[in-house]
């Protein structure tokens, strides 16, 4: 069974519980990136959709979205979502490669995905090949710097495993840089407790508060000089 299987309804209804609420600040975020690096009615892959929630605003944003992801517990949770007049698919996929084919999307969304893969470089490259020029990549990654932090080594945490990957944001720049990437918007922060109330919007941009950092950046060649 995928690891991820057991925790998707819950994962699920904290999602629905926040949108219920207008408090699902990953999903804010996510779409005011895509509203600025990615073309209008453009081909956006959620890649690690979960149950799709994030898959569907963007789809009611008006592009065209196709969310995968290795669990089916997590896409059985997408099976009553509302897609009429929506171009939104949803996908199971076994590994990077079916789902990255070269040249084959405008946008990746990639959200709460890198900090559980063993090579993280690896995946950026995949993004890499699969992006049309000028191409967007919007991804969240594990905040190091938030306060919050630690709650995604708690064992009892049920996304929690022991590869779980943390960065800072100077780290995780690096890290898309020397994989061909260059920052364009971000990061911003969430995924705290302040998430729920709107104060909360006001810190995202302070290091210190979300568990999660979000950013959109764009490919360019892997040597080039993009500090």
């Amino acid at each position: 069974m995928n690891p991820f299987d057991n925790a998707a309804r819950r994962f699920t209804e904290s999602i629905d519980l926040s949108l219920e609420h207008n408090a699902y600040l990953r999903g804010e975020l996510i779409l005011n990136l895509a509203a600025r690096v990615v073309p209008t009615g453009g081909d956006v892959l959620d890649y690690g959709c979960g149950p799709g929630r994030v898959s569907l605003l963007l789809a009611r944003a008006g592009f065209r979205v196709r969310g995968v992801d290795t669990s089916p517990g997590m896409l059985a949770q997408t099976r009553d979502l509302d897609r009429r007049d929506l171009d939104l698919q949803f996908e199971a996929i076994e590994s990077m490669d079916d789902a990255l084919q070269p040249g084959s999307c405008d946008a990746i969304v990639c959200s709460s995905v890198i900090e559980y893969v063993r090579d993280p470089d690896t995946l950026l490259q995949g993004f890499h090949r699969a992006l049309r020029k000028p191409g967007a990549l919007i991804i969240s990654y594990a905040n190091e710097t938030s306060l919050w932090s630690a709650r995604h080594r708690d064992r009892s945490n049920p996304l929690y495993t022991p590869d779980h990957k943390t960065w800072h944001w100077r780290d995780f720049r690096e890290l898309l840089r020397r994989n061909g990437f260059r920052n364009v918007g971000g990061p911003a922060y969430f995924e705290s407790p302040c998430d729920w109330y709107r104060f909360g919007r006001w810190l995202r941009a302070v290091p210190f508060a979300g568990a999660m950092g979000v950013v959109a950046a764009r490919p360019v060649e892997p040597t080039a000089d993009v500090s």
